[in-house]
């Protein structure tokens, strides 16, 4: 995975989730491909204005992932799908939550810094193919433009929870995040499960 393909996965992963900034329950509100364009707009601005004081304290920048985004991702479908369902299953919910919350450790430092990264590429959402009526998991495509090469295609992955919808995968150029991180820690997972999975994010995250 190279340094060039995990700023491309920060950019994308941020604005799929960053556009959630203050619009509690906005999802039962509104259609969600025209929310996602329009606040993702305005955070991407912010961080632009702001773009010198998060590189000066980078914890400005985990401050504002930690408040506004996670609350809006569901870490816990994420961390079944990188740890697998035979693993997941076979931790006790102590194990799965120390895990989880590596994992955000881990999700706010990885891109935090990436983030600063985004030079203003475009991005568009393209409509939904199909009315949402009582899905509980949808899918958002969009394309990232960069000037003089071929778009970037995304699809975004949501699961709905009571009236709020909440990222937990994205696709890039068929690649998927969660996918790429259960390659990761296979190998940890093998050896010792979820808890030794965990215990190298934390190494990482706090050595």
């Amino acid at each position: 995975m190279t340094i060039q393909w995990m700023n491309k996965v920060a950019i994308v992963f941020l604005s799929a989730v960053l556009f959630l900034v203050g619009a509690e329950r906005a999802f039962s509100l509104q259609d969600p491909v025209s929310m996602l364009k329009n606040v993702t707009d305005q955070v991407m601005s912010e961080l632009n204005q702001n773009r010198a004081e998060f590189k000066k304290n980078p914890h400005k920048l985990y401050h504002l992932i930690e408040q506004h985004i996670l609350p809006h991702v569901d870490f816990a479908e994420m961390g079944r799908w990188v740890a697998g369902r035979n693993a997941w299953k076979a931790a006790d919910a102590v194990t799965q939550n120390a895990f989880i919350q590596e994992f955000k450790t881990l999700v706010i430092k990885s891109y935090g810094h990436s983030l600063l990264e985004y030079a203003g590429e475009a991005i568009e959402f393209l409509p939904l193919r199909e009315a949402i009526g009582d899905k509980t998991r949808i899918q958002i495509l969009s394309l990232v433009k960069e000037s003089g090469k071929s778009p970037l295609h995304m699809n975004y992955h949501l699961v709905r929870m009571g009236d709020d919808w909440r990222v937990y995968d994205i696709i890039i150029e068929g690649v998927s995040i969660v996918q790429g991180y259960r390659a990761q820690f296979a190998e940890d997972i093998k050896e010792g499960g979820v808890a030794k999975a965990t215990l190298k994010m934390q190494q990482h995250n706090h050595g």
